[in-house]
């Protein structure tokens, strides 16, 4: 089982690593790692047509929700649209200044 998280930008992702596993992300181009995490670099438009930089991060748990890395990828990697992702309880967003 898969479970996963949606953090906007780079400066959230180097947040969020850094809390979380006391690490910075490793970036090959558009994947990565941090910890026993793998990262995605994706960008997604949103209504108005800008693009954003979003980072899928996905990871084997026990009470995971997704059961395969086909499932997940499919339903929520490839088909989620940036206001989706927006609304997604565990999305972590740019702060609006």
């Amino acid at each position: 089982m898969y479970t996963y998280i949606w953090i906007e930008g780079w400066e959230n992702l180097n947040e969020f690593c850094q809390k979380r596993f006391n690490d910075r992300p490793h970036m090959c181009e558009c994947t990565g790692h941090c910890g026993g995490v793998r990262i995605h670099n994706i960008y997604k438009a949103d209504k108005d047509g800008h693009y954003h930089a979003m980072y899928f991060l996905y990871m084997e748990h026990d009470r995971g929700e997704y059961v395969s890395w086909d499932e997940l990828h499919e339903k929520v990697e490839r088909a989620w649209d940036y206001e989706q992702i927006r609304l997604d309880k565990r999305s972590i967003l740019r702060r609006r200044r």
